[in-house]
């Protein structure tokens, strides 16, 4: 299976497009801790750097 030119172009465009908004947009992915400033994973309750509780912002 061979992909046309345009296909290619589409899909490289797109998957910038995704690690573009992922490393600037970071609050959709990670909380930031209010202590220390670093960013967690959404699912944790707790700082992973300082231990700070982290805030729920889940509405």
């Amino acid at each position: 299976m061979s992909l046309s030119t345009s296909t290619l172009y589409l899909i490289v465009m797109v998957g910038i497009i995704a690690v573009i908004t992922a490393v600037s947009v970071p609050s959709l992915f990670l909380k930031k801790c209010p202590k220390c400033g670093k960013r967690n994973l959404l699912n944790l309750d707790h700082c992973k750097a300082c231990g700070a509780g982290l805030p729920d912002e889940r509405q």
